[in-house]
């Protein structure tokens, strides 16, 4: 590799791969998933901005499904090397993308990993919105090798996270 950058999980530490409720699945996301994600992402644009800071500029109104389709291989790749994760949240089908899950190393010491995640405009219109978000927190808590995680924008005011994207 061209660069290294450090893990954020130990080589010899599992990934946790897969939460699987009646209701939607939450799964590494994939070059495969561009399409759906895509879709998720443009349809739930003015939900899920703010979703790294008040000042972050994604989703942008002009993204495209190219530009998406690089996103999420690069979003793959980080997760190959171990230097974050993504997850996709998806109907138990798995045709209809409900959300993402970050999870992603982060410059306060005080914390081991920043958790940011966004429920697209079909999970709130399922009633799913909260499920998502409770599972979620749930699974970082009990099957993730962290003890001390972050939620900016959530658990912490981004006047106190600093910088988006930190």
């Amino acid at each position: 590799m061209p660069f290294e950058t450090p893990n954020l999980i130990a080589n010899d530490t599992p990934v946790p791969e897969q939460v699987e409720t009646e209701r939607f699945v939450i799964r590494p996301l994939r070059i495969t998933d561009a399409e759906i994600d895509c879709a998720a992402v443009m349809a739930s644009r003015e939900r899920i901005r703010g979703t790294f800071g008040p000042e972050h500029r994604w989703p942008s109104s002009d993204l495209t499904l190219e530009q998406n389709r690089i996103d999420v291989a690069w979003h793959q790749k980080e997760h190959q090397r171990r230097d974050s994760f993504t997850y996709s949240v998806c109907d138990p089908g798995e045709s209809v993308e409900l959300g993402c899950l970050y999870v992603q190393p982060t410059r306060r010491d005080e914390y081991e990993a920043a958790i940011y995640f966004w429920t697209a405009e079909a999970a709130v219109e399922m009633g799913l919105a909260g499920a998502i978000e409770s599972r979620l927190r749930k699974w970082i808590s009990d099957d993730w090798p962290f003890t001390k995680t972050a939620y900016p924008g959530r658990d912490i005011p981004w006047s106190e996270w600093g910088p988006s994207h930190e």
